[in-house]
């Protein structure tokens, strides 16, 4: 009786496991984009970190300073914080370079990292949570 109690509950454990498996989100999940086409999104976080929140950027802008991250689609990690100096991705829908740059105003005289168009990456260690302005180019 102990045996067929035993191969039962065994059994009924299995299942839940499989199902389980089934189900789980996959380890390294794919961007879920917040930007569009003619924008270019900055994210909070690294690609390995799941990107967070997020700032949309329309047009160059000379100094990141008093603009903000916002929750978006791939979570809220970040909301809230200056986008200054706490970059960590860049996420292209542009037909053009996008450039970050270390210092505000444009200038490459410390660091700066061109972004091809239609590309998602990380910024380099240079610029990941070292960026003051950007713009296409």
């Amino acid at each position: 009786m102990r045996i067929r109690t035993l191969i039962a509950a065994t059994a009924v454990a299995g299942g839940a496991l499989s199902a389980g498996l089934a189900t789980a989100a996959p380890a390294s999940a794919a961007i879920n984009y917040d930007c569009a086409t003619g924008e270019v999104c900055l994210y909070f976080n690294s690609s390995s970190y799941g990107y967070g929140a997020v700032y949309v950027q329309y047009d160059k802008v000379p100094d990141y300073q008093g603009r903000y991250f916002s929750s978006g689609r791939n979570g809220s990690a970040g909301a809230g914080v200056e986008v200054k100096n706490h970059a960590a991705a860049v996420d292209s829908w542009i037909s053009s370079n996008f450039r970050v740059y270390y210092n505000s105003g444009y200038s490459c005289s410390v660091a700066c990292q061109t972004i091809p168009s239609y590309a998602t990456v990380n910024l380099n260690s240079s610029l990941k949570n070292n960026n003051a302005s950007g713009q296409n180019i």
